[in-house]
């Protein structure tokens, strides 16, 4: 049994990690549908943020849930049949995930749409509908991800435990593979699981990433010498970076987590700790993107320090607001 003074230590450290990924999030949430409320309106841009936000706390949540059932019994992936609580909390940890990476890729297709001049006319229809295009896509991609991990209830160990001396030596006990008690292919599943998690989103932030980067680079130069209209640009430059830098946020998470599993498939030990840090950091990381991303958002942050109007000014000037762009 741990020390008292480890189990505190384990206890603080998990409370900031929630503090951390949820804080900023929660923060997120309640001021946009303040805003949503008083306006009477959710336009595509506050719709997306109400999903991040939203997953983003049930991600920080469900793999806080799972580490302390984790912790509180090491043995628990040998228990048979599995808890409910620990399916419940892989299935919204992977649900939630799935939201949230796929809100961003939406959210930057919406800003590559909305900010890129086509001269294609299918790319111009296309621009003149996309708010309600992302807004199917968005929920579909929240009904499509509830189906698509329900499986993970069937989870579960198919054979018997295998011991080394004894049962009640939890050092030498050592747990069967979890394989799923429905009829399915368990490997094509992963595989469509691991390509929707990654390649796929990475597909849509990446390209459209990049277009904006292009655009907007080429766009500064051609109006260098009208200061007044690159001024005007300033907020669609902060929109870019903004999108970059959820891209980059997504793509180290990824590497965290595949570590962890990587290291846990070969045998070696380490911490759940790991993989609530990068759950945390990337909860943590959007909120405060997507808050500076936000006039409403900044300037309900600044007045919480006493500092709205001393940061008024440069908020709107650095800013777009939760409406469509």
């Amino acid at each position: 049994m741990a020390p008292p003074s480890t189990s505190i230590g384990h206890i603080l450290f998990f409370v900031a990690l929630v503090v951390v990924g949820v804080s900023g999030n929660i923060f997120n949430l309640i001021f946009t549908i303040q805003q949503q409320v008083k306006t009477r309106t959710i336009q595509t841009v506050g719709l997306i943020l109400n999903i991040i936000s939203t997953s983003n706390i049930t991600l920080v949540l469900a793999t806080f849930g799972m580490v302390v059932s984790v912790f509180q019994n090491p043995q628990i992936w040998c228990i048979k049949p599995y808890p409910l609580a620990i399916r419940t909390e892989l299935y919204l940890m992977m649900t939630s995930s799935f939201i949230s990476f796929w809100a961003i890729a939406w959210l930057s297709l919406f800003y590559c749409i909305k900010v890129v001049h086509f001269s294609s006319e299918c790319f111009r229809a296309l621009k003149r509908n996309i708010s309600s295009v992302i807004n199917a896509a968005l929920l579909l991609s929240c009904v499509f991800s509830s189906l698509l991990f329900f499986p993970m209830f069937s989870l579960d160990i198919v054979d018997s435990l295998e011991k080394n001396e004894s049962m009640n030596d939890n050092a030498n006990l050592t747990c069967q593979m979890p394989s799923f008690t429905i009829q399915m292919d368990a490997y094509t599943y992963a595989a469509a699981i691991l390509c929707l998690l990654c390649p796929i989103p990475l597909m849509i932030m990446l390209p459209t990433s990049i277009r904006m980067v292009v655009h907007l680079c080429a766009h500064t130069l051609a109006l260098k010498k009208n200061q007044t209209q690159v001024q005007g640009s300033d907020s669609y430059l902060l929109v870019c970076k903004i999108t970059v830098s959820l891209v980059g946020v997504y793509l180290s998470t990824l590497c965290i987590v595949a570590l962890f599993f990587i290291i846990r498939l070969i045998g070696q030990f380490v911490t759940y700790q790991i993989l609530a840090s990068a759950f945390s950091f990337y909860s943590g990381m959007t909120s405060v993107l997507l808050t500076a991303s936000n006039r409403h958002l900044k300037e309900k942050l600044w007045s919480l320090f006493c500092c709205r109007k001393a940061q008024e000014q440069a908020s709107r000037s650095q800013t777009v607001v939760t409406g469509d762009v």
